[in-house]
């Protein structure tokens, strides 16, 4: 793995600094490429510890107990793993009772990394920060695209969420490859009809678009047969309207990983399932994101452009 790439990582977007506890996690599906990391890790001098667990069976499922004492006791932390840890109660009780810096890094490879990590972080973090404040500001928001998505949502009182690869304050959380604003809706405020045409969770890059319809925060029918267990064991709330979100990462680019798709610029995402995270309400062990093209946005009826 290019020394490059691991050194932005862990000293430019983790702010990594002499003599800290760095915490790598991998599963057995992504351990070879985290194991490189961490190899290249130990040769840039960091003093890096490296853990291994069982795949997730999906994102959003919490770590083993032994792990999420783990990420308490570093100062900061790579979750480079198959399914997400981003939206477990491990992972943020870990930022926000104890401090610890996390990347998370689902799903990622070798082209992502060598794609989407070298890049202007000072540019990306003042774009971020435009759309970040104007969604803490707004109290509707509107989304439409030509395929045919019109949806609205409240936002009232919520707070966006700035992901800019840079998370070097005491605390800090994010994902890399990196590069959206994103928020929570107000729980049972979400209308409309969405119309998915990038990419879909357990399916990937979309040859064929894919519709869903929603009425007051909960999709009515998301046609996919993975869906249906979640459903049934965890509940109306894998349904939850849990964030809208932006791409603005210039390097990132659909391929069928959701954490690069959703960064890519002229995407938007909607992610139904646990919104604790973006400072919502709804926990449940889920979190799917849809990644669709070319949204235009409405923020309190006034055209935003990204």
């Amino acid at each position: 793995m290019d020394k490059q790439i691991v050194s932005t990582i862990i000293k430019k977007c983790l702010g990594y600094k002499s003599g800290e506890d760095f915490l790598i996690v991998a599963d057995d599906k992504k351990c070879n490429l985290a194991y490189d990391l961490y190899k290249v890790a130990q040769s840039l001098g960091i003093n890096v510890t490296y853990l291994q667990i069982k795949p997730r069976q999906m994102h959003g499922e919490e770590p083993p107990s032994i792990l999420a004492e783990a990420f308490k006791k570093a100062d900061a932390a790579i979750l480079l793993t198959s399914m997400s840890l981003s939206h477990t109660k491990a992972r943020k009780i870990a930022c926000t009772e104890f401090g610890t810096r996390i990347a998370s890094l689902p799903g990622v490879n070798h082209g992502m990394l060598n794609r989407a990590i070298l890049i202007d972080y000072s540019v990306l973090k003042k774009k971020v920060a435009k759309l970040t404040q104007a969604f803490t500001q707004a109290k509707k928001i509107e989304i439409y695209t030509k395929n045919g998505t019109e949806l609205t949502m409240s936002v009232k009182g919520r707070k966006g969420f700035a992901d800019n690869g840079l998370y070097i304050k005491k605390g800090a959380f994010g994902n890399l490859p990196a590069g959206e604003a994103s928020l929570a809706p107000c729980e049972g405020t979400t209308n409309g009809r969405l119309v998915i045409d990038a990419s879909a969770p357990f399916i990937g890059k979309l040859k064929e678009s894919i519709e869903i319809i929603i009425k007051d925060g909960y999709a009515q029918n998301i046609p996919l047969l993975q869906i249906r267990p979640l459903v049934k064991s965890f509940g109306r709330s894998v349904l939850n309207v849990a964030e809208l979100g932006i791409g603005l990462n210039p390097k990132a680019k659909v391929t069928g990983i959701i954490l690069e798709d959703e960064k890519a610029l002229n995407t938007a995402h909607i992610a139904f399932g646990n919104n604790q995270s973006f400072g919502g309400k709804i926990y449940c062990p889920c979190h799917l994101d849809f990644v669709f093209f070319r949204p235009k946005i409405f923020l309190d009826g006034k055209p935003f452009k990204v």
